[in-house]
């Protein structure tokens, strides 16, 4: 009977760790969500900087975009180290952000008018 009581144990162990494996699996794979809207508002920081040549240079990092959609809804887009953004938007672009199912900041684009 020990043995039986151990092996259930084990399976049940197992069958923790296998869903666990498999919830964290599911999650990564997540679709992602794509938003659409306006720029209002760009929030982040600027630093004088000098380039190779020892002109000054100002150097923006953006930190956060707030849009809004089509339905008149705000939303802020907070940028991170690895959300891809080709080009830099001010306000009044146009942008399509993709959002993990996180809310994290994926990726930003500026639409063409």
């Amino acid at each position: 009977m020990k043995a039986l009581t151990w092996s259930s144990l084990v399976m049940a162990i197992v069958s923790v760790g296998l869903a666990a494996v498999l919830g964290t699996r599911a999650e990564a794979q997540s679709p992602s969500m794509i938003v659409r809207g306006e720029v209002s508002q760009v929030e982040g920081e600027f630093h004088m900087a000098r380039d190779l040549q020892g002109q000054d240079t100002l150097d923006i990092v953006d930190k956060s975009y707030v849009i809004t959609d089509r339905a008149g809804k705000e939303l802020r887009l907070e940028l991170r180290d690895d959300t891809k953004v080709l080009n830099r938007v001010n306000p009044g672009d146009k942008i399509e952000a993709q959002i993990s199912s996180e809310g994290h900041t994926l990726s930003v684009t500026r639409l063409k008018p």
